[in-house]
């Protein structure tokens, strides 16, 4: 049969289960260990680690269908910074990424199953640092947070034809570094500062002085139009208008693009008309969702979300 397109699926967080009922239910069966469809290809936006607890069987699943090409899978936030915690840099003797009480309670589910030093933790961190932390297709593009060209540009100097250097890596771990900023933007979101000593306090009750932003948003008028806050802090955002020189203007490509990592919830909907999330809160008791994009789509539809719970 032909191949007639892709279906990308959002943020997974361990959940194999959820991701067994998502697979089935759009056409995809196991064949001596992979999933696969006659004419369709996934594309995994990431953030396949932490919170649940079947991290085993997840990758499993996932590398498998991307060794034996039966889909696409890009690198997010989780396992980059898994990347970094199970790294040790050369120069210093340290982990890239700090083994403190915070971190390790953010990484502990994925250390669970993958403890410090064991050899099959060596082998899924050596592939992790196969994935791409983007995707340009023909026809659209997969990013885990945010697509913004300048932080590509950066992240393309190191691109080899097999994984990221581990000089990538030490760079991109640094906070003082163009390859952190880009990093950050391209994997957790753009950020921008608040006008007027305004802040905020987050959901855990930290306070802000900068917002996430919703970087595709084709109608924000203001702070407050263009922060992405949970739903109590939105009254505390400054409706001062947006500077014309705005650090990201709304995505305006004609070429669709997915992403993961906001933790939406409700019932999945197109962003606009080549905008997609597929982050729908799996981790949080909502949805694993998938988009189905068929070749020859030029804009994107309601019609084209499946979902399983979780």
């Amino acid at each position: 049969m032909p191949f007639n397109g892709f279906d990308i699926i959002g943020d997974i967080h361990g959940h194999a289960d959820a991701l067994v009922r998502l697979l089935k239910k759009c056409g995809y069966r196991n064949k001596d260990g992979v999933y696969f469809h006659p004419n369709r290809k996934v594309v995994f936006l990431g953030d396949f680690i932490d919170k649940g607890d079947q991290h085993t069987q997840v990758l499993t699943i996932v590398k498998n269908m991307v060794v034996h090409n039966k889909a696409l899978a890009i690198m997010d936030n989780h396992e980059f910074n898994a990347i970094c915690y199970h790294t040790i840099n050369s120069k210093t003797g340290l982990p890239l990424r700090e083994h403190s009480t915070n971190n390790q309670a953010q990484h502990q589910a994925f250390l669970n199953e993958y403890p410090l030093g064991n050899s099959n933790t060596h082998k899924i961190i050596k592939w992790f640092k196969t994935l791409p932390l983007f995707l340009e297709q023909e026809a659209f593009r997969a990013v885990h947070a945010c697509w913004d060209p300048h932080s590509i540009n950066i992240i393309n100097t190191y691109l080899n034809k097999k994984s990221m250097s581990d000089e990538f890596f030490i760079q991109a771990s640094q906070s003082h570094t163009i390859e952190f900023k880009a990093v950050e933007i391209l994997l957790k979101g753009l950020e921008l500062k608040l006008p007027d000593n305004n802040t905020f306090l987050d959901q855990y009750g930290h306070k802000r002085d900068t917002i996430r932003v919703k970087w595709w948003a084709d109608n924000a008028k203001t702070y407050q139009d263009y922060a992405l806050v949970h739903k109590d802090a939105i009254k505390d955002i400054s409706t001062k208008t947006l500077p014309k020189n705005r650090s990201n203007p709304e995505y305006s490509d004609q070429k669709s693009v997915f992403f993961g990592h906001y933790w939406f919830t409700g019932k999945p909907q197109i962003l606009n008309k080549n905008v997609a999330c597929l982050d729908y809160s799996v981790a949080n008791h909502e949805k694993l969702v998938c988009y189905h994009w068929h070749t020859g789509d030029t804009i994107l539809s309601n019609k084209q979300f499946t979902m399983v719970n979780s």
